[in-house]
């Protein structure tokens, strides 16, 4: 009984030091069974809002607000080469440039 209890503790501190990665598991000891389970409470790792505001400068669009999320995606709004309000989506985990919607 004690080997058990060992090696399920030594399990769950393994999953305790593999949070930070996204495909981490969580041990749950119960009286009859050992759960694994996928851990979702691990934050996706999503690049820094200033990281997303180089993006956008370095493709010569002028930024006029700050980045927000919405919709899985960070969004900034800027100004097109034309002076008009658009509206530049960013990939919030790679930091690619996804497109800007231009409002009419």
């Amino acid at each position: 009984m004690k080997t058990k209890q060992l090696i399920v503790g030594a399990v769950g501190a393994l999953a305790l030091l593999a949070s930070t990665m996204s495909d981490a598991a969580v041990v749950i000891e119960k009286k009859h069974k050992v759960i694994i389970a996928p851990n979702r409470a691990v934050a996706a790792r999503y690049i820094d809002r200033g990281r997303v505001l180089e993006v956008v400068r370095a493709r010569g669009i002028r930024v006029v607000g700050a980045p927000y999320m919405y919709r899985g995606m960070y969004v900034v709004r800027c100004r097109d080469q034309f002076g008009r309000i658009a509206f530049c989506r960013i990939s919030p985990r790679t930091g690619a440039f996804l497109g800007v919607s231009i409002r009419l």
